[in-house]
């Protein structure tokens, strides 16, 4: 992912914030020019690791499915016990402390993508507010085929896989609530 930074005291289109928080926003190269992205931290890029506290204009959804350390979200610290499903709203400032082997995927997109389902953003929202969930068992492995899935077809982009990643997304938000 580039250029998916502004600079502090910037807003969402470099307009001044006053604040002097960072902000993301999502940025997704071609040939998937789409308000959505997943991928591993990795691929993603270091930002998805951020020590530092910023904020979003977009959702993000982080799998963890290995390592060590805390992500805090609005203040809150939750240490790290994979696997967790952490939801992250536009606007929610978060960062990774004392991060070590952090494995998983994240999922960025924003409203626009939830052309589909319209009402998952009020879901989201209430996930938002809780933020971080313990997969325990079978739920752990229903996440990550879910998210794997999601994953393949994004890398795949067959023919449809806009409305396939919005239903999988669907389905991912609403077996969160």
């Amino acid at each position: 992912m580039r250029g998916t930074t502004v600079l502090p005291g910037e807003g969402n289109n470099g307009e001044p914030t006053g604040e002097g928080m960072p902000t993301h926003r999502l940025e997704v190269p071609m040939p998937n020019a789409l308000p959505f992205a997943i991928g591993t931290f990795d691929t993603i890029g270091p930002m998805s690791r951020a020590s530092f506290p910023h904020r979003h204009t977009f959702h993000e959804i982080v799998h963890v499915t290995g390592g060590t350390g805390r992500h805090v979200v609005d203040l809150a610290g939750f240490a790290l016990r994979p696997p967790h499903l952490c939801f992250i709203c536009p606007g929610q400032v978060h960062h990774w402390e004392g991060v070590s082997g952090l494995r998983g995927r994240v999922i960025l997109f924003t409203d626009d993508f939830l052309v589909d389902h319209p009402a998952d953003r009020d879901t989201l929202r209430e996930l938002g507010r809780r933020s971080w969930l313990e997969l325990p068992g079978e739920a752990a492995d229903r996440v990550a085929r879910l998210v794997a899935e999601l994953d393949d077809e994004y890398r795949t982009g067959a023919d449809g896989f806009q409305g396939v990643l919005r239903a999988l997304l669907h389905v991912l938000v609403v077996r969160a609530a």
